[in-house]
């Protein structure tokens, strides 16, 4: 996810009450687990159940504990592939610049290959969204069908924002110390139930406050890489695509501004929700199932 959409959902975490979103996270299930190299870097993958493909890219910062947590992995009636990607989780994590950008896309190319795929529906959340947005333009024949929540047309605006995020991931040894640096004062009182709150939306998401700093900071310097798409590049995704957004995410404008461009987009607002807790929510879970079963 974008970080300044996350600093501000996880300040709106910390002066508030947990709420029914936040829930327990499941038991992962027994799956195939494994792991490819590409390019040099080994990504980590789940390969869970039958039926029509589903591949699932979770946000920047966290890991693909997140689709676990929102209930779609595994997916009934579906072979649900989650993956963490490079410079996350349990992934390799490079820490020069040079090796992000388009070799995630390439990444997600590469995990087709890797389980066979000619083609798959996509769930991507923000950062996954402007990697499958970024797949779906450059490997139309390969996607059945999208959905991209979190994130959406993304610009010069954005890209200057994530330039801005390297540096400051850069100036900090982990992901906590840089969330601490970008949270408001006065929102480090924390009383218990906030802090709780907190730290189910974390884990929820599988953000480690511990994680370092330097690859996520290479991450975030490659992605404007990524979400450079303009308007002709985005109408040749003839495919059906669903967009979801928090209301209350800053994101959700740019979810919003692909209808005018996608030739089959609906879009679905996650009410009472922000770019952090929009993907926990259980509108979202009906929103994506509903989709993917139509």
């Amino acid at each position: 996810m974008k970080a300044l959409s996350l600093t501000a959902a996880l300040t709106a975490a910390l002066t508030a009450a947990p709420t029914a979103a936040l829930v327990a996270l499941p038991l992962a299930a027994l799956a195939d687990q494994g792991s490819f190299i590409n390019d040099g870097v080994a990504i980590q993958y789940t390969d869970d159940g039958s039926g029509p493909a589903v591949v699932l890219l979770h946000a920047f910062a966290g890991t693909s504990a997140l689709w676990q947590a929102a209930g779609l992995a595994p997916l009934a009636g579906f072979r649900t592939i989650t993956f963490d990607a490079r410079g996350h989780g349990a992934s390799g994590k490079p820490t020069d610049p040079a090796a992000y950008g388009v070799q995630m896309v390439d990444d997600l190319a590469a995990l087709f290959d890797d389980r066979g795929l000619d083609a798959a529906h996509i769930v991507g959340y923000s950062m996954g969204a402007e990697t499958a947005l970024k797949f779906a333009a450059g490997h139309p024949t390969r996607v059945l069908s999208l959905t991209i929540a979190g994130s959406g047309w993304s610009g010069e605006a954005e890209a200057g924002t994530y330039g801005s995020i390297a540096q400051a991931l850069g100036e900090a040894t982990s992901f906590g110390d840089f969330m601490a640096a970008m949270t408001p004062e006065g929102a480090q009182e924390l009383d218990p139930n906030a802090q709780a709150a907190m730290r189910t939306l974390l884990a929820a998401h599988g953000i480690d406050p511990a994680q370092s700093t330097a690859p996520l900071a290479a991450v975030a310097a490659g992605l404007a890489a990524i979400i450079d798409l303009d308007a002709e590049a985005l109408a040749r995704i003839d495919i059906p695509v669903l967009g979801l957004a928090g209301v209350a995410d800053e994101e959700r404008a740019n979810v919003e501004m692909l209808a005018a461009v996608l030739p089959d987009f609906h879009f679905v607002p996650i009410p009472q929700a922000d770019h952090l807790s929009a993907p926990l929510s259980p509108v979202f879970l009906q929103a994506v199932t509903g989709f993917l079963t139509e």
